[in-house]
């Protein structure tokens, strides 16, 4: 099968979820990345937006927005009426909340999901799968955005922003329970 092909199958596939509420795994091809789980509640012409599903807990944790062209395959899970519909309508989840994000621009993806949350995850993983960067944007350029950083013990790094080039971001989260959690502990940040 053509890779354009590839490419206008997934697409149709995550239409086809948003329309009719399904759950999908989406598979991609970047080495060692998550497999992941949720509801389709944005498509744009870059990236595909998320309402990640945690399923050790049955239950919406935030948003997961990647990179459209890294999609390899989309695999439906079940409906609303499923067992996981059932336990996220009986927890008042159901149906996921769209939020409002730049789907079509790196930069005005980052800006649009501080705006939602207090804090944002970014995740290089062409370099490294298993590390991620959680903080507060400061400051954008067309090519970079300046994160200025909280360690996983809820302290803001002293050492100033660090610097990420927008087209190596391959997947952004907000609004879950970890980056909740460290914004409930995290003190103001001194700029």
């Amino acid at each position: 099968m053509s890779k354009a092909r590839d490419a206008h199958e997934v697409q149709l596939h995550l239409a086809e979820s948003v329309a009719q509420g399904t759950l999908v795994r989406v598979l991609r091809s970047l080495r060692r990345a998550d497999k992941l789980d949720g509801f389709v509640v944005g498509v744009g012409n870059a990236w595909v937006l998320l309402a990640r599903l945690d399923p050790n807990f049955l239950e919406l944790d935030g948003y997961v927005a990647v990179r459209l062209g890294d999609i390899t395959k989309v695999e439906a899970r079940g409906g609303p009426d499923t067992f996981v519909g059932r336990v996220l309508a009986a927890k008042g989840q159901w149906p996921p909340r769209p939020v409002e994000v730049n789907l079509d621009d790196p930069a005005e993806l980052v800006r649009s999901s501080a705006a939602v949350s207090p804090l944002i995850t970014l995740f290089i993983e062409a370099e490294d799968p298993d590390v991620c960067f959680v903080g507060k944007p400061v400051r954008y350029t067309k090519r970079k955005v300046h994160l200025l950083e909280v360690t996983p013990e809820a302290e803001w790094r002293e050492d100033g922003p660090s610097k990420w080039r927008l087209d190596e971001v391959t997947r952004l989260d907000f609004s879950d329970h970890y980056a909740g959690a460290l914004s409930l502990m995290a003190p103001s940040p001194t700029e």
